[in-house]
C-alpha cells in the first residue's frame, strides 16, 4: 500500500512538472512593474531557492515566516538563522530570523530582512531624450521587520498570522507601509500530503516617496502549495503564486537527503522565458539547485538559481537549533 501511494505521488509530481513546462510564459504580463515595494517580492531562505522558491506546504518549518505563516507550528526546537543573498549587479541582502516553538498548539516569530542595492549610475535626459552620464552614484535600501504568530486550529488545521513593516529608501526620497500575512497549513488525509494557502502583503502605505503623496500599490500576493513525503529522506513541493502585476507562477521542488548530514535539493520556476535574452545563459533560466549540511545544532544551506542572462543568485542561510 506504501508503494502504491508514492507511485501515486510520484505520477502527480510528474504531471505538474510537466504542466509547469508547457505553460506558455512567453511574456511578461501587461501591468508588470506596476507596484511598488518591489523587494517585498523576494525570497529570503537559502533551502527555499535551492527547491525553486516552493515552500508553502512544508510543515516545521524554520523558514516559514518567508512564506506561509502557519508552517512555523511544531518546529522541533526554537532557533535563530541568518541567511545571506548575493543578487545582481553588486546589490545583495540578507535576513535574520528567530523561532520560538512554545509547545505543540503555538509558536512565535520575528525576523528582519534587509536589502542593498551597492552603487547605481546617475544619469539624466538630454533635450534629444538621450540618457546622459552625471558621472554621480546614488543607493537604495530597505528594511523589513515582522512577527508571527502561529497557533493549531484542529487536527486538520494550523493557521497563522504576520505583522510586518516596510521602510525604503530610493536615493533622498523614502517611503513605508504597513502590512499582514495570513496563511493556514491543511493536514490532510494522507499524513503525506500537506497543502498550504496563504495572502501576503496585504496593508497601506504609511509615508510617501514625494510631497505628492502619490500611492504605491502594495505587491499583494496570493499563494498555494502543497508537500509530498515520498519517504523520510524524499520530499517534494509544489507552488502556485500570483503577485499583483505579474502572471501566475509555477514552481517545483526535491530535496533528497542522501545522508544523515547532506541534503540535495534542485528545483524549477515557470517564469523563466522572463529571462530569455538569447544569450549562452538563457537554456537554465529558471533552474536551481542547492545544498544542505546538519552538524549537532548546525545547519548551513546554500543555494544557486538561474535568472538566464541576467545572471545567477546566490544565497547562504545558517541555523542554530537551541535544543530542548
Amino acid at each position: 500500500m506504501r508503494k502504491y501511494i508514492n507511485l501515486r505521488m510520484l505520477y502527480v509530481l510528474i504531471s505538474a512538472c510537466s504542466l509547469l513546462i508547457a505553460v506558455p510564459l512567453v511574456a511578461q504580463h501587461v501591468d508588470a512593474g506596476t507596484t511598488g515595494f518591489a523587494n517585498l517580492k523576494l525570497v529570503y531562505s537559502a533551502r527555499a531557492t535551492g527547491m525553486g522558491q516552493a515552500m508553502m506546504g512544508r510543515m516545521q518549518n524554520y523558514d516559514g515566516m518567508q512564506f506561509n505563516p502557519a508552517s512555523i507550528l511544531r518546529t522541533p526546537e526554537k532557533s535563530i538563522s541568518s541567511t545571506f543573498m548575493d543578487h545582481f549587479v553588486g546589490s545583495g541582502g540578507g535576513s535574520i530570523q528567530y523561532i520560538v516553538p512554545k509547545n505543540m498548539y503555538v509558536s512565535y516569530g520575528a525576523f528582519l530582512n534587509y536589502w542593498n542595492s551597492g552603487s547605481i549610475d546617475r544619469t539624466e535626459i538630454s533635450s534629444n531624450f538621450d540618457l546622459v552620464e552625471t558621472g554621480e552614484t546614488f543607493g537604495a535600501q530597505n528594511i523589513i521587520a515582522g512577527l508571527t504568530y502561529a497557533k493549531f486550529i484542529s487536527p486538520a488545521v494550523d493557521f497563522g498570522g504576520t505583522v510586518k513593516v516596510i521602510w525604503d529608501q530610493i536615493d533622498q526620497s523614502s517611503a513605508s507601509a504597513a502590512m499582514i500575512d495570513v496563511g493556514i497549513l491543511h493536514h490532510t488525509a494522507n499524513e503525506k500530503i500537506k497543502v498550504g494557502l496563504a495572502v501576503r502583503n496585504l496593508g497601506a502605505q504609511l509615508s510617501y516617496y514625494s510631497d505628492n503623496k502619490y500611492k504605491e500599490a502594495l505587491p499583494t500576493t496570493y499563494l498555494a502549495g502543497m508537500g509530498f513525503d515520498f519517504s523520510e529522506n524524499t520530499c517534494a513541493d509544489l507552488d502556485i503564486v500570483k503577485v499583483t502585476g505579474t502572471d501566475f507562477v509555477g514552481k517545483l521542488g526535491i530535496e533528497h537527503r542522501i545522508h544523515p548530514m547532506f541534503v540535495l535539493r534542485g528545483g524549477f520556476r515557470s517564469n523563466a522565458a522572463d529571462y530569455y535574452q538569447g544569450g549562452v545563459l538563457a537554456f537554465s533560466s529558471g533552474l536551481s539547485l542547492g545544498l544542505g549540511w546538519d552538524w549537532k545544532n548546525w545547519v548551513l544551506d546554500y543555494a544557486i538559481s538561474s535568472y538566464g542572462d541576467l545572471g545567477l543568485t546566490n544565497q547562504l542561510g545558517i541555523r542554530y537549533n537551541f535544543g530542548n
